[in-house]
């Protein structure tokens, strides 16, 4: 099993935020928050860490709460030490609706 710790999944939250452009576009129906959550779950599935079978077969469809959900099962089995995730996810989805909103 892959274990992650805080440091790692901030690297992962930066780069999702670097490549927010191609994220948001390629979004479909997603809000551009749930576009960015749903790339951090992608990127945690690329570095090794694995869901449960009862998180990744969720059928309450893609939703922001729902990657947010899968998320944290992820990151309760695998995060070495334990820290406190949301913040980072916080920051990321802030800094998105800030720049939302300057364009605007």
């Amino acid at each position: 099993m892959t274990t992650i710790n805080s440091e790692q999944f901030g690297e992962i939250c930066n780069g999702v935020w670097r490549d927010r452009a191609a994220v948001v576009r390629g979004r479909g129906l997603l809000s551009g928050e749930a576009a960015l959550v749903r790339a951090v779950y992608w990127r945690l599935r690329k570095a090794g860490v694995k869901p449960t079978n009862k998180a990744e077969n969720d059928s309450s469809g893609q939703t922001m709460f729902t990657y947010r959900l899968i998320g944290d099962c992820m990151l309760e089995l695998n995060a070495r030490p334990h820290f406190d995730w949301a913040p980072f996810l916080k920051e990321l989805v802030e800094r998105y609706q800030n720049e939302v909103a300057r364009s605007c």
